[in-house]
């Protein structure tokens, strides 16, 4: 079990067998008659106890809630307030907020009308169904077997699908990086202070910015624009130079693990004769031996 979201007085959670589901805590209370002065009954009185709450042993507890009881050796110790997990379950409700599914059926649905542009009538004729299940889908009114969502997406839309995954913090480059393979990854972070990372940087220039204190894509990132190119301005002239005015972006990208964003521009600003040459998948796949993506 995970708690997702505390909104008083109701709190969020995924249940071990993955359902999102909610309890209202007031409306419990009130179910088993717990009153004012009862011992739990403060978490009702004060919003922050309230918020305090977290799992333990599969239980939602407020360790901020206790009392002293008495062991038959005399003994006391400290009980804090709890629910017991089945509990929880039974006097909670299915979560019906559509951001909490997978968000296959929008997916579909929007690849559908906007981009492939046909019925659900010919969605469903493509992959030998009927439109009152392609609406199903549609509108999460089904569960969907894995093997049927690739049928829609590849034979019925003509997409690829792949299994990505993101974190709430950080949803965009989260989710770009995880097509990564884990082993770019590593390789990637243990050469991101490497200037060589940077699309335009050779031996010689890296050379050149290290002599002037520049010695790592962090102290890049960290310049400022007009700096650089007053710098390298007294070496050569700036048509010497490939895309100087990037570097200190592609630094930054670098340190922040910004990969596929790195890869996206180096590819636009490359001067290679491959329109889609990156800089550093290419020196990626003369360290790493396999794929770098884990699409195809």
């Amino acid at each position: 079990m995970k708690i997702t979201e505390v909104k008083f007085p109701k709190i969020y959670f995924i249940s071990n067998n993955g359902d999102y589901r909610v309890i209202d805590i007031k409306k419990l209370f009130k179910k088993i008659e717990l009153r004012e002065g009862d011992f739990g009954y403060s978490i009702l009185v004060d919003k922050d106890m309230f918020n305090s709450v977290e799992l333990i042993d599969k239980s939602l507890a407020w360790k901020n809630v206790s009392q002293k009881m008495e062991l038959p050796n005399g003994e006391f110790i400290d009980l804090y307030f709890h629910l017991d997990p089945i509990v929880t379950i039974q006097n909670s409700e299915f979560d019906s907020n559509p951001t909490n599914f997978l968000n296959y059926g929008k997916s579909i649905k929007q690849i559908r009308r906007h981009l492939v542009k046909i019925s659900q009538e010919e969605l469903g004729e493509k992959i030998g169904t009927d439109k009152q299940y392609i609406s199903k889908v549609e509108n999460h009114k089904t569960d969907l077997e894995l093997k049927t969502l690739r049928k829609i997406y590849e034979i019925g839309l003509d997409k690829k699908v792949c299994i990505a995954h993101y974190d709430t913090q950080d949803v965009l480059k989260s989710f770009a990086n995880s097509i990564l393979e884990y082993k770019f990854l590593e390789w990637a972070d243990e050469k991101k202070l490497d200037l060589k990372l940077i699309e335009g940087i050779g031996d010689q220039i890296k050379d050149f910015l290290i002599e002037n204190e520049i010695k790592s894509n962090e102290d890049l990132s960290k310049i400022e624009l007009e700096k650089l190119i007053e710098l390298i301005s007294s070496k050569h002239s700036l048509s010497f130079y490939h895309h100087p005015y990037t570097w200190p972006i592609q630094a930054k990208l670098i340190m922040n693990s910004d990969w596929v964003t790195l890869i996206s521009l180096q590819k636009s600003i490359s001067k290679s004769h491959l329109s889609n040459y990156s800089k550093i998948e290419k020196l990626a796949r003369e360290e790493i031996d396999g794929d770098l993506y884990q699409i195809h």
